[in-house]
C-alpha cells in the first residue's frame, strides 16, 4: 500500500504496458482539487495549456480539437456544470505546489516501474473538467498514466487487444496515419472501467480508449509519464509513419531493438540538422 496512490502490485505488473487496471487513492479532499483551487489554476496557465472545447463529441471525432472558450479559463471551470465544456489543464507541473503533487504520487510508483521498459521519466500532471454526460473520443497517449477520478464518475473503455496485438498495431498504425480506424472492433474488444472518487484506472501507452462522463461534474487528475522504451516508441512510429507513406513495411517498435535504436539515432540526427538550417541567416 501507498499513501497516495494504492495499486495492487501483482496485478499491476502483470498489466504494464500491456492492459488497464483499477487502482484507488486518497486525493479526493486534497486542497488543490477543490474548483476554487482548479479555477485559480486555470488563469495562471499559459493559454497554450488550457484547452476548452465542445462537451459532447462523437467517439469517432475527426475534426481535431477546436477551442470554444471565451473569456478568463477561471469563469469556464466556474460554470462547468451549465456550460457544456470539456476544459483540459495541461502540464500542470509549470505550478510548483501541483509539480510537487505529482512527484510525491509517481515516487510511490516508481520502483514498481524502475526495472520495465528502462525505468519512468518525462513526469507531467493534467486535470480534465467537464459538465455533465461529457465525452471524451478515442485516442492513443503516447505516455503511461493514472487517470483518478476525484469528482462524479466517468467510464472509460480500454480497447487493449491483449489477445489479438496483430489487431492493435493495426488500429495504432491506422490512427497515426490518419486513416480510419475500426472502432466496432474497438469496441468489441474494449474492457469499461467505471470510476468514481477515489478510484482511477491505469492506461498504458499507445492503447487506444474513450471516456464518457455520468450525470455531474466530473473532475479528473492524469499523471501521465514517459519510460525510455516508450520515448523511443513514439520516434520510431513518426519514422515508421513516414516510411509507410514510402509504401514501405516497417517493423513495429518492439520488434527489433537494434532497429529502434537506430531510427531514433537517425530522427535525432535529422532533427539538428534541421534545427541548425533554421538558424542560419537568410
Amino acid at each position: 500500500m501507498t499513501a497516495l496512490i494504492h495499486i495492487e502490485t501483482t496485478s499491476f505488473a502483470e498489466a504494464f504496458a500491456r492492459r488497464s487496471v483499477y487502482v484507488s487513492h486518497a486525493l479526493v479532499e486534497h486542497p488543490l482539487f477543490t474548483m476554487g483551487a482548479i479555477a485559480d489554476l486555470a488563469d495562471r496557465l499559459p493559454a497554450a495549456s488550457v484547452r476548452r472545447e465542445r462537451g459532447h463529441l462523437p467517439f469517432i471525432n475527426t475534426d481535431g480539437y477546436v477551442d470554444v472558450g471565451a473569456g478568463p479559463p477561471s469563469e469556464t471551470v466556474r460554470g462547468i456544470e451549465h456550460n457544456g465544456y470539456r476544459i483540459s489543464l495541461r502540464d500542470i507541473q509549470q505550478a510548483p505546489e501541483y509539480a510537487d503533487l505529482i512527484h510525491d504520487c509517481l515516487d510511490e510508483v516508481d520502483p514498481l516501474v524502475a526495472r520495465r521498459e528502462g525505468g519512468m521519466r518525462g513526469r507531467a500532471g493534467y486535470l480534465f473538467i467537464s459538465s455533465p454526460a461529457a465525452t471524451t473520443p478515442m485516442h492513443f497517449d503516447v505516455e503511461h498514466s493514472f487517470l483518478l477520478q476525484i469528482r462524479g464518475r466517468k467510464n472509460v473503455s480500454v480497447a487493449a487487444f491483449d489477445d489479438e496485438p496483430t489487431l492493435l498495431e493495426r488500429e495504432r498504425e491506422r490512427y497515426l496515419d490518419g486513416v480510419g480506424c475500426d472502432f466496432d472492433a474497438m469496441q468489441t474488444a474494449a474492457d469499461t472501467f467505471r470510476i468514481g472518487p477515489g478510484t482511477g484506472v491505469y492506461l498504458p501507452s499507445y492503447v487506444p480508449h474513450w471516456v464518457e462522463t455520468e450525470a455531474g461534474v466530473s473532475v479528473s487528475f492524469s499523471i501521465p509519464f514517459f519510460t525510455a522504451f516508450a520515448e523511443r516508441a513514439e520516434t520510431v512510429h513518426r519514422i515508421n509513419r513516414r516510411l509507410r507513406k514510402l509504401h514501405l513495411s516497417p517493423r513495429p517498435p518492439g520488434a527489433s531493438e537494434a532497429l529502434d535504436r537506430t531510427k531514433a539515432t537517425a530522427a535525432r540526427s535529422w532533427e539538428k540538422l534541421r534545427d541548425a538550417r533554421r538558424k542560419q541567416p537568410a
